[in-house]
């Protein structure tokens, strides 16, 4: 199911472009559902004289940092509409990764589940096992599985976006073979496109620098990255300081083009579409790549439980024999 947020921002930066007030656009973009009731209060609240930044942030919870900030920007600088549309074309983007990931994982989880059936039968029919040991057999292959993938998940989601948990995972993420470029490409593209468009509407380089490394989000690149606000708060250019150890050389080149010509945030822009496109190239790898290992996996474990199989048989065989 596609993310509500897609359309109600796409709704509502075309509202804006239209000419309807603000207030009317919020009531009018998503009526349904918990958004429509949420965006009904703000629109109450912006009705009173109170600005949309400030309904928004008293609603942390109910958004993402990167909206929060994002339309705080736009507000500021006239610009709401195509903060919303972009924020529109983002979570269009970061559903397509999702679902991407999500269709590769199918087939997998499939043949787990069907390996876990089918492996443990030789065993139930000529091992001498019982119904109960072959039940729990089945449970332990997939508690093989599903323990790790949960762990993982819930180091993922209930590790604070900052502090030193974060730099650390972050750190084993980008070690992690196709996993770390992708998940790269993704970190420039947020930082440039939003760059891109807080300059583009007149936000001071320093503030733009700054809250475009709060949505790259991976605390490795918001590093290699954190140089350019530096250099940019000493009077130098932002490349000076970025890291061109942890940088792609294309990025810097065209990031410098962008100073040289005075079209840093149209370069920022044209960086946050090709970045975007790496990203979706290199998760649809990763969906590739862990079907493979799963495949791989389970192989292995048939390959042990046949050959166990086999041990058990020619032993009651030899048993017999001996008899």
């Amino acid at each position: 199911m596609a993310d509500p947020r897609i359309n109600l921002y796409h709704n509502l930066a075309v509202l804006l472009e239209a000419g309807v007030p603000i207030g009317r656009a919020l009531k009018t973009a998503h009526k349904r559902g918990r958004i429509g009731r949420l965006f009904g209060q703000i629109a109450a609240e912006v009705a009173q004289a109170s600005s949309l930044a400030e309904a928004v942030e008293s609603r942390k919870r109910h958004f993402e940092p990167l909206d929060v900030s994002l339309i705080r920007v736009g507000e500021d600088a006239g610009e709401l509409g195509a903060v919303f549309e972009m924020l529109g074309q983002w979570y269009s983007f970061r559903h397509r990764i999702h679902r991407t990931i999500l269709s590769g994982l199918i087939l997998p989880i499939l043949l787990i589940h069907f390996a876990a059936v089918l492996i443990p039968v030789p065993q139930l029919v000529l091992g001498g096992w019982d119904v109960a040991a072959y039940v729990q057999a089945v449970l332990i292959f997939l508690a093989a599985f599903y323990i790790p993938a949960c762990v993982v998940g819930g180091i993922v989601y209930l590790t604070p976006r900052r502090g030193p948990l974060r730099v650390v995972l972050d750190m084993i993420v980008m070690g992690i073979p196709v996993l770390a470029s992708a998940v790269r490409d993704l970190a420039l593209s947020r930082y440039c496109n939003v760059f891109g468009m807080t300059l583009k509407a007149g936000v001071p380089i320093v503030q733009a620098a700054a809250v475009a490394a709060d949505a790259a989000q991976n605390a490795v690149i918001r590093r290699a990255l954190a140089g350019g606000t530096r250099a940019v708060k000493q009077g130098n250019e932002m490349s000076t300081g970025f890291s061109r150890r942890r940088l792609p050389a294309d990025f810097i080149a065209v990031w410098e083009v962008g100073e040289e010509t005075g079209n840093l945030d149209e370069s920022a822009l044209r960086l946050g579409r090709i970045y975007a496109e790496n990203a979706e190239r290199g998760f649809g790898a990763v969906a590739v790549w862990v079907p493979r290992l799963v495949y791989f996996i389970i192989c292995g474990a048939m390959a042990y439980f046949v050959v166990k199989g086999f041990m058990s048989i020619y032993g009651n065989l030899g048993g017999f024999m001996d008899l």
